[in-house]
């Protein structure tokens, strides 16, 4: 009998490999490698330090309006992405014609302006296996 403590440790970081919306099939560069974006996960540091900061954010903001918590949806799906930005580490991927520099307003841009990009991502906050060694 196994343990839990011999189950995978985990991990950081994880490479989210994208996948056409349509089709199901790993996206390609010109060079052959996969469409791949590097994530800190919810085991990380990073990860724990972007969401207590937005939390102590909201929090400070319902001390100062009387413990009153007025979160608006805009709001929490702003939170949402500055996560993922903030969560999104590294990449491997092709725009247009080329490999795209990585910067974090890039990655913004990208989620923002490619719907399914991002829902591929934050679906991989989700999948515990992906941050087990």
């Amino acid at each position: 009998m196994t343990g839990l403590l011999s189950i995978g440790k985990t991990k950081d970081t994880t490479d989210v490999v994208l996948y056409h919306p349509q089709t199901g099939e790993p996206l390609l560069n010109a060079d052959g490698t996969q469409m791949t974006i590097t994530i800190y996960g919810p085991y990380s540091d990073r990860y724990k330090k972007v969401t207590h900061d937005q939390q102590n954010r909201r929090l400070i903001k319902a001390q100062r309006s009387g413990g009153r918590m007025n979160l608006t949806a805009e709001e929490i799906e702003a939170g949402a992405l500055e996560v993922l930005v903030e969560c999104t580490e590294a990449w491997n991927l092709t725009l247009t014609d080329k490999l795209e520099k990585f910067d974090k307003a890039k990655v913004r841009e990208v989620y923002t302006s490619i719907p399914w990009v991002k829902d591929q991502v934050d679906a991989a906050f989700g999948d515990t296996r992906a941050f087990l060694d």
